[in-house]
């Protein structure tokens, strides 16, 4: 797949065009055809709905349907995220949130010495159940 990339004065660069401009002059600098991004995407996007992206129509489609479009132009899928007016979330957030695997670090602050101790004691008996690894 060709790898379509942005330098700062072309006109792929990030402030200067809309989503549908941006992607339509993506689609253009690889030489396809709307009917040619549709069979790409293996017709999730449609060459009309594609159109209509293009003309700005439609200013934010789905992430689903940017994340074929990243896939068969070869683009940055957060960049087409944030072109369309959609949250990225960073893989930070959840650190800064207090959330730890799923799990939100203030219920430990809230936890009295006993109940951390207990929590420690029935950590140490999951990991003792482990298989050894010691014959891998």
């Amino acid at each position: 797949m060709t790898c379509v990339s942005a330098t700062p004065n072309s006109p792929l660069s990030a402030g200067s065009q809309s989503l549908g401009a941006y992607l339509k002059s993506a689609r253009s600098a690889l030489g396809l055809s709307l009917r040619a991004v549709e069979e790409r995407t293996g017709k999730a996007v449609t060459n009309g709905y594609l159109s209509q992206i293009e003309s700005g129509t439609v200013t934010q489609p789905s992430p689903n349907m940017l994340y074929h479009l990243a896939q068969a132009y070869d683009l940055d899928y957060g960049d087409l995220l944030v072109r369309a007016g959609h949250r990225v979330p960073h893989s930070d957030d959840t650190a800064q949130r207090g959330i730890l695997a799923g799990f939100p670090m203030h219920a430990l602050e809230e936890l009295t010495e006993g109940e951390r101790g207990e929590l420690l004691d029935y950590i140490a008996f999951l990991r003792s159940k482990r298989p050894s690894s010691r014959g891998r």
